[in-house]
């Protein structure tokens, strides 16, 4: 794999903007197809599904704006972000919005609400007194999905939510806004749906694919949609909304972000405003829309029916310089890798499945709709599925998410690759990983995280129980305490920002590639599935001791309702057991499973004949137990002629 291939492609995937459910986004489908057609996979398929998707209005802008006591708009929030350097002429660009809105134009007083968290509207409504049931909230990005920040907002009354992003969460410090840096400028925001799906998947058929056949919800009444309006704003709008907010000081410096402003809580402006409310203008629609995945194959040799799947998404808000396409990049140049093999003669044991989603961003829609309509087949031949989004979020490490079965794995892969890393020279990625994040949990390993949600591994993991995990490089979360990266769901997301800032040379993209590659070869390929449950029981037992421990803040009410963990321990002692039992079975499994022939265990390219019994009498009369080393000949001498006599049985006629 060539790290100038990754550049090219993601300069190509990232010209244009690719939102899903546009024609640019089906033109790029084909592109793919035709590509991996060319680099020779087995099948290349376009398959569609009709999904509700949610636009802004054209005709209607959405904004929010401060009104005085007769109603004129004192200030409007801008509609669109100005464009970044070399990008004035391009056309739809979709402006920053809040992607399954309700419609409306609410007017109230402002409440400012923190991040939105559970605890912080508690914090106004339990300790502070105050009442957000018929206000506007306003929320900064950060720390929690913003689906989940509006659907607090519902629960605690408020009749609409705008979201924006604060420096202190989206600002690198001593960095300059792009395009001279690489952070957020102050007319930048963040597009993203604020649905709560809880995994359904397209919001009107839950639980089924979306095909022309399937039975459809209201609109009205589509999973997870919300309720109130939504609307997203860069810095600068925010501070004009805050600049003047009345009411209580904000209850801890925590709640302080790092704009110029006293970040008072509201509700409503100061004595000198307070006449003046706020007004949002929401009026995106829902309409079902088809989109399209690209679904790769390349057929198994001897476990045809057996699937490891790499997948990641096409789509994107805008260009996609990071999210996406670096991970869309990334795929297209392993999917390049594996033709160029097949096209030598190789085969994997098992059928590989690449596939380039659409409308996650919506929701995930393109992975669980495929997922719902091969729900059967994943659930009985679905091995492993390795997510593939954006490649990079910062270029400090190796980031690494997964089921505890591919610890091992990702451990053994990273331990054969070389660290990209200055000061590396010389050592493989496992070291660099090891030394920048090693393992709280587990000594004298790197970190990995467990998987969460969204992502499009989320239905193959969560739902239907196939082992996931991802891999990307990142920041050092120790340090960078911004939120996710400075110019996420932006317009700002470019080529340029990947080329200039982040990864100049495309090392980590590359890496990133032998990483995602490297794991879904060996999945593909090994003999023996490379997982050991050994470390989900060990995992199993330190999640289960941490979930007691956190009990042991409540030991009165433990004893007063009588609740024990006593058979949660026990089952996961008996899960540890079966599971190193079960380990110590398959080390006795002779992977060469030809009785007659096999590679020499002294020279692999060479062959022997009856291998077992071979392999039990080379240098023999060496060996210090030879009573024991010549019943292991025995041994070995039985194995072989119950499988000819076996394989004689084969040859008889039928009964």
């Amino acid at each position: 794999m060539k790290a100038e291939n990754i550049k090219q492609f993601l300069f190509n995937f990232t010209q244009l903007p690719h939102l899903a459910g546009t024609k640019e986004n089906l033109h790029l489908a084909q592109q793919v197809q035709a590509e991996w057609k060319a680099f020779g996979l087995d099948s290349v398929q376009l398959v569609h599904y009709d999904v509700l998707l949610s636009y802004p209005d054209e005709t209607k802008p959405n904004y929010i704006s401060i009104i005085d006591e007769y109603g004129n708009e004192i200030f409007n929030t801008s509609l669109s972000e100005p464009p970044p350097p070399g990008y004035e002429a391009v056309r739809d660009v979709v402006p920053p919005y809040s992607a399954f809105s309700a419609q409306g134009m609410p007017e109230g007083e402002l409440v400012y609400v923190n991040y939105g968290r559970t605890e912080d509207f508690f914090k106004l409504e339990r300790e502070m007194g105050i009442n957000c049931t018929g206000k506007i909230v306003i929320a900064r990005y950060g720390k929690i999905f913003r689906g989940n920040k509006v659907r607090n907002a519902e629960l605690a009354g408020a009749k609409g939510v705008i979201l924006y992003s604060d420096p202190a969460d989206y600002c690198a410090p001593g960095v300059d806004p792009y395009p001279d840096g690489w952070n957020l400028p102050g007319g930048g925001a963040q597009r993203g749906n604020v649905l709560n799906l809880n995994g359904a998947g397209d919001p009107l058929t839950p639980g089924y694919p979306a095909k022309e056949y399937t039975y459809r919800l209201d609109k009205a009444s589509g999973v997870g949609l919300p309720k109130i309006p939504v609307h997203p704003i860069g810095y600068h709008d925010a501070e004009s909304l805050l600049r003047n907010m009345g009411g209580s000081a904000p209850p801890h410096s925590s709640w302080k972000g790092n704009l110029n402003v006293s970040y008072n809580v509201g509700p409503g402006f100061t004595s000198n405003y307070s006449t003046r409310k706020v007004k949002m203008h929401v009026h995106s629609n829902n309409e079902v829309t088809r989109i399209y995945n690209v679904i790769g194959t390349i057929r198994g040799t001897v476990e045809p029916d057996r699937y490891v799947i790499l997948g990641g998404h096409r789509d994107s808000w805008v260009f996609g310089g990071i999210d996406p396409q670096s991970g869309a990049a990334v795929v297209h140049e392993i999917v390049r890798s594996f033709g160029k093999l097949k096209k030598e003669g190789w085969r994997p044991r098992r059928t590989v499945i690449f596939a380039s989603w659409d409308a996650e961003e919506f929701g995930l829609l393109g992975s669980t709709e495929w997922a719902e309509e091969n729900a059967k087949l994943l659930q009985a031949r679905g091995v492993a599925y390795i997510n593939a989004d954006s490649s990079i979020e910062g270029n400090y490490t190796l980031r690494v998410d997964c089921t505890p079965l591919m610890y091992r794995l990702v451990y053994s892969v990273t331990k054969e690759i070389p660290s990209p890393d200055e000061g590396f020279e010389g050592k493989s990625l496992y070291e660099s990983w090891y030394k920048k994040n090693p393992s709280r949990e587990y000594k004298e390993v790197p970190r990995i995280n467990k998987l969460g949600s969204g992502n499009d591994f989320e239905v193959f993991f969560q739902r239907l129980g196939i082992a996931s995990g991802r891999a990307r490089y990142s920041k050092n979360w120790n340090v960078e305490k911004y939120s996710s990266y400075p110019v996420y769901h932006s317009v700002y997301e470019t080529y340029e920002i990947v080329k200039r800032f982040y990864d100049p040379t495309f090392k980590n993209h590359l890496t990133v590639a032998q990483v995602r590659g490297g794991l879904v070869f060996e999945l593909a390929n090994s003999v023996v599935l490379p997982f050991d449950c050994r470390d989900y029981a060990s995992a199993v037992s330190n999640y289960a001791h941490i979930i007691y421990n956190m009990s042991r803040n409540h030991e009165e009410q433990l004893a007063t309702y009588n609740v024990s963990f006593d058979a949660l321990f026990s089952a996961v002692k008996n899960f540890t057991e079966v599971a190193a039992n079960f380990h110590d079975r398959l080390q006795h499994i002779d992977i060469n499973k030809h009785v007659i022939f096999a590679p020499s265990s002294h020279n692999k390219y060479a062959g022997e004949s009856f291998p077992g019994i071979y392999d039990a009498m080379f240098d023999i009369k060496n060996k210090p137990d030879q009573h024991e080393a010549w019943e292991e000949v025995k041994r070995q001498i039985s194995i072989a002629a119950f499988t000819v006599q076996a394989a004689a049985g084969t040859l008889k006629e039928v009964a």
